[in-house]
């Protein structure tokens, strides 16, 4: 295999910690333009389609993702070897296509069995998901090796180039078609875009071959495992409710869960392709992990805790605000998950910590566990309606917490809460912050019920005033009090430091820059 380009240069390696403040800030610039671009995608379609077509596009998005995940758990091994060899490549490569052809194949069997669950309409799915399936799996099997040597630069192109050929082909396309379809031809040409992405940041010629398939298959197997069952427990919800409650009702579950899980999980998705190499690479060359988990649980809390809770806070403004008034049903998705998951983030250094650590077959068990609860728990919420099922899905989250804080009791050293508390200034700027929102909802009079806005369009406006004071008190409120706190308590180490070293790094790169992107 050949030497990386540093190597071969005579370049010393960049330094491990520059590196990943570097890839951290360079993957949330990326991630906000990604949640830009996904916002307006969610916005504009949801005014173009109806929720019947949400339902649809529910069940495709998620069959899309597991097959994504599928791959990424096989091209994980290549992050975690020691030793990475052509043969190893040309390994993950060969097993990244049958598992892209075997799970085209279990795809097409399952035609029949559409119309027994009750959803016909997903049968026309069908072959597009196979001919995605086969797509997927093309992916260079090099790419994940740019990640392994903590250069984000590219992972950051992959994730921006292909939000952008998914925004601009969905809207285009569902402003002429007005159905599910121009998602599904969307979803395609993303994928396309992100196979010509991988070939030309990390180019090989692959040749099919499993010399090197114990390696692989030893981590990869339960790695599989944990990834497929912590996605179905995600899902579960929606897949559920469209089954039981129909379509519609999925449909507009997915509007609320959407925007719930674009400042959750989708805002730290970027970060956690951060964690798992940055902690993979603190392991081999310190020998542990612990300080780095705690932090990193301080710089998760602190960054989603806030967004999510102020959604929660003003959910019906932003709701008829920004995608309609009859979408109105999503708002209370974000009442009940959006605090919930914010805090169920903490998942991602778990999974991470679990990855380098080698144990990702109790990973897998516990998965399995909570995958089994959430089922549970949604059928007996979904038999008492659309609330119900929301509910049921709040009570999964919280039992999902709870096996989350008893893993990360071997990653750091606070005990049982210690995870959370870690970033006990962010939890109290935030009820700061809830609390100066609901003052600033009672200073603006009484009409805030959920539903007035949509009486006269005359409101609109007025409501939209409304949303801005509140969003922009909450700002000051959480900042103020995080600076504050963290003044007293001496400038510790931690969530505010990383976000300042941040800040300041993002200036010096842009202040410090030549014409011709060299130093001034």
């Amino acid at each position: 295999m050949k030497p990386p380009p540093e190597a071969a240069s005579g370049q010393r390696a960049p330094n491990r910690k520059t590196s990943v403040v570097t890839g951290a800030a360079t993957l949330f610039a990326s991630s906000i333009f990604s949640q830009i671009l996904g916002l307006a995608t969610l916005i504009v379609t949801a005014r173009l389609l109806t929720p019947t077509d949400f339902g649809v596009i529910a069940y495709f998005v998620i069959a899309v993702a597991l097959l994504e995940i599928i791959q990424r758990a096989v091209s994980m091994t290549l992050i975690r070897q020691p030793d990475i060899t052509e043969a190893h490549l040309n390994t993950v490569f060969t097993m990244q296509v049958l598992l892209g052809l075997g799970a085209a194949c279990l795809i097409w069997l399952s035609t029949p069995l559409m119309p027994m669950l009750g959803l016909p309409e997903l049968t026309e799915l069908i072959p597009a998901l196979c001919i995605i399936s086969v797509l997927i799996s093309l992916k260079s099997p090099r790419f994940p090796l740019l990640e392994r040597d903590l250069r984000f630069a590219f992972v950051a192109g992959e994730e921006a180039i292909s939000r952008f050929v998914y925004t601009v082909f969905a809207i285009l396309l569902a402003w002429i078609w007005r159905d599910f379809w121009a998602v599904v031809v969307a979803n395609f040409l993303t994928q396309v875009a992100r196979v010509i992405w991988t070939y030309s940041t990390a180019p090989m010629w692959p040749r099919l071959t499993l010399s090197r398939w114990r390696d692989c298959l030893n981590i990869s197997s339960w790695s599989l495992g944990a990834q497929i069952t912590q996605f179905l427990t995600t899902n579960t919800p929606q897949l559920i409710i469209g089954a039981t409650l129909g379509l519609a009702d999925a449909g507009t579950f997915r509007i609320g869960f959407r925007l719930v899980s674009l400042f959750t999980n989708q805002a730290i998705a970027p970060l956690e392709r951060v964690i798992y190499p940055a902690l993979a690479h603190i392991s081999r060359t310190d020998g542990t992990t612990q300080k780095a988990f705690e932090q990193t649980n301080a710089i998760l809390l602190g960054t989603i805790i806030p967004v999510s809770v102020g959604m929660a806070l003003v959910a019906n403004h932003m709701i008829i605000v920004v995608i309609g008034w009859q979408w109105l049903a999503a708002a209370q998705v974000i009442w009940v998950l959006a605090p919930l998951k914010a805090i169920e983030t903490l998942q991602a250094n778990v999974r991470s910590a679990s990855y380098v650590k080698g144990d990702t077959k109790r990973l897998c068990i516990r998965n399995s566990i909570l995958l089994v609860v959430t089922i549970v728990l949604m059928l007996i919420g979904s038999s008492f309606g659309y609330f119900g099922a929301i509910l049921g899905t709040g009570l999964s989250s919280v039992f999902a917490i709870f096996l989350t804080l008893i893993m990360a009791r071997d990653f750091g050293t606070g005990g049982f809460f210690g995870p959370i508390l870690v970033a006990w200034r962010s939890i109290v700027s935030t009820l700061v912050m809830v609390a100066v929102v609901l003052l600033v909802g009672g200073a603006l009079g009484n009409h805030d019920q959920v539903g007035w806005a949509f009486n006269s369009p005359d409101d609109l406006p007025l409501l939209r005033i409304r949303f801005l004071a509140k969003v922009l008190a909450g700002v000051i409120a959480y900042v103020g009090t995080h600076l504050f706190l963290w003044h007293l308590s001496k400038r510790p180490e931690g969530f505010e430091s990383a976000a300042l070293n941040l800040a300041g790094g993002a200036c010096r790169h842009v202040f410090t820059r030549g014409p011709r992107g060299e130093s001034s």
